[in-house]
C-alpha cells in the first residue's frame, strides 16, 4: 500500500526526514486526515516549482510531466524531530499502521 524511501547501497540516510507515499493523492489526503485525528501531524512534501505562485510567474516547465507532480501527490513527510520520545514514534507507528490496517 505504500512505497517507502530507498537509500541505495552506497549512501546513508541523512536523517533530516522520513517520508512514505501513499498510493494516490485521494490516499495521501485521507492519511494525513487520519493521523490529525489522532494528534500526529504529517505534512505533504512539496508542491513542485513548475506549479508553485512563483513558478509559474518567473520559471517555465520544459517537456513532460511524467513523474513530478504524480510523486509530490502521492509524498507524505512523518513526524521525525531531534529528542523524540519512543512513545512519541510509537504513537505515530500505531496510527499509521492503524490506517493501512482499516483501508
Amino acid at each position: 500500500r505504500i512505497e517507502l524511501q530507498h537509500i541505495p547501497a552506497h549512501c546513508v540516510h541523512n536523517a533530516h526526514m522520513f517520508y512514505i507515499k501513499c498510493h494516490n493523492l485521494a490516499d495521501r489526503t485521507a492519511f494525513i486526515a487520519h493521523m490529525r485525528e489522532r494528534d500526529v501531524q504529517c505534512v505533504f512534501h512539496y508542491v513542485p516549482l513548475h506549479s508553485a505562485p512563483a513558478g509559474l510567474r518567473f520559471g517555465e516547465f520544459v517537456g513532460e510531466d511524467r513523474y513530478t507532480t504524480s510523486e509530490s501527490d502521492r509524498l507524505v513527510r512523518l513526524p521525525m524531530y531531534y529528542r523524540m520520545s519512543q512513545k512519541d514514534c510509537d504513537t505515530v507507528i500505531q496510527a499509521a499502521l492503524d490506517y493501512f490496517k482499516a483501508a
